[in-house]
């Protein structure tokens, strides 16, 4: 394949100086043309022997945000990448023809120079290979050539979580020369009107006009987030030894939708929660029952609380979930504290004073039923309280006045509006400060 190559290149020379009075590209086969161009431009870039840089201006077309992954902290996206500049060199063979275009597929690009771009925080890439390497090269008319490659990039987002899940992320795409510096060649954002022979002299005007440097599908629909603004940067990175060279960076600034989030996190937080409060309502001698409840609401906070944090990353700050499930854990231990305070004062008249001795003695029976007639109250069999009839009326009334018992079923009252209100004026706090910074950041 070289030596017919080389010798359809020595025929096509032999032609133009021996028979041809022109130098135009239509007095040759498309084929004679591609060999003739591959021969005399090379993978020298255009301006590489002058004293001034090629200017390359790059448009992204976004066609999918394929998966944005907080615990490795990137984001994979889909692109068309179009690149545009102008090479003097391709006027020699192009002037005179002013609707001729010249398609280079991918197996010829090896063959003509390239723009040596390379993505500064990317992690993984290839370009798509179906039915063959996706990227094309066209020549126009006045020397000006256009480039365009589908790629599917893995690039690096450093994400702050500290508001997630009501967090805004900004994920970008960098690109860069890699061989060359601004003396040789210089990045631009496409959508700039300029005359095409600014630097370029010799060239014929050239006018290049895109509407949108970078371009976002309109199908595009993303599990969580959503893009509110995208923003286009050009800079020098200064490289050690090599000078300064072009660098182009895309920012998307994305927004987390909280649907899933609201569904599957806070709601079933904000029940649990609620739950809790039905021991409340229960006697305060249903023990079985109440602590049931409260160990119950504790462990499925817990539980809730270690599945939200498996899917992120172990990060050294505090999340506004972990505010969220921390609170909600707070409320449903508490709901059981609040049970044992008030088991304690319900049984306060049998117990008389406090020491750290009694807590290792095991009274018996004699003595059990000393202390429940000495209060004042009776135990029947099936285990219900009732006040002894042999007692004076009127220290029966101090004695309900005074009794533990009624102490306990004040507490419970209490608590069944205290618990409610308090988890009100924490949502509201709650849900004023996240959303208000949300909304403002969005703004």
């Amino acid at each position: 394949m070289a030596l017919v190559r080389v010798l359809v290149c020595l025929f096509v020379c032999n032609r133009i100086v021996t028979g041809s009075n022109s130098k135009s590209l239509k007095d040759f086969s498309r084929t004679e043309q591609l060999a003739l161009i591959e021969q005399k431009i090379g993978n020298s870039p255009p301006n590489f022997n002058d004293d001034f840089a090629t200017k390359v201006e790059c448009q992204l077309a976004i066609d999918s945000f394929d998966s944005i992954n907080e615990v490795d902290m990137d984001f994979t996206v889909s692109i068309m990448l179009h690149l545009s500049w102008l090479d003097a060199r391709f006027t020699v063979w192009t002037s005179g023809n002013e609707d001729i275009v010249l398609e280079f597929d991918s197996k010829r690009l090896d063959n003509i120079w390239t723009p040596d771009l390379f993505f500064p925080n990317e992690k993984k890439a290839f370009i798509h290979q179906v039915f063959m390497p996706n990227k094309m090269l066209r020549v126009y008319s006045g020397g000006k050539v256009s480039y365009t490659v589908r790629l599917s990039l893995t690039l690096s987002c450093p994400m702050d979580l500290r508001n997630y899940p009501f967090d805004k992320q900004v994920c970008r795409i960098e690109m860069e020369s890699f061989s060359y510096n601004e003396d040789n060649i210089i990045l631009e954002w496409a959508g700039m009107e300029k005359p095409g022979n600014e630097s370029h002299p010799g060239l014929v005007n050239v006018t290049q006009r895109v509407e949108i440097p970078v371009e976002i599908s309109d199908n595009i629909e993303m599990n969580q987030f959503r893009v509110v603004e995208k923003h286009t940067l050009k800079t020098l990175n200064e490289r050690r030894g090599a000078g300064n060279h072009s660098l182009l960076q895309a920012e998307f600034h994305l927004v987390r939708d909280i649907g899933y989030y609201l569904v599957q996190m806070y709601i079933p937080s904000m029940l649990i929660v609620m739950l809790s409060w039905i021991s409340f309502w229960l006697n305060v001698n249903a023990v079985p029952g109440r602590i049931s409840l409260g160990v119950l609401t504790v462990l499925t906070m817990t539980q809730q609380s270690s599945t939200v944090n498996a899917t992120l990353p172990r990060v050294s700050y505090t999340k506004a979930i972990d505010i969220w499930m921390s609170s909600c854990l707070v409320f449903v231990f508490a709901a059981l504290i609040e049970f044992a305070v008030a088991n304690v004062l319900a049984r306060k008249d049998s117990n008389k004073g406090f020491s750290f001795k009694k807590m290792f003695l095991l009274p018996t029976l004699s003595e059990k039923r000393k202390k429940r007639k000495g209060s004042g109250v009776l135990v029947d069999d099936k285990g219900l309280m009732r006040l002894d009839p042999e007692m004076d009326p009127t220290l029966v009334q101090k004695h309900r006045e005074l009794s533990g018992l009624l102490h306990a079923m004040y507490l419970d009252v209490a608590c069944r509006f205290l618990f409610p209100i308090c988890f009100g004026i924490f949502n509201l706090v709650y849900w004023t400060i996240y959303t208000s910074d949300r909304f403002d950041s969005i703004v």
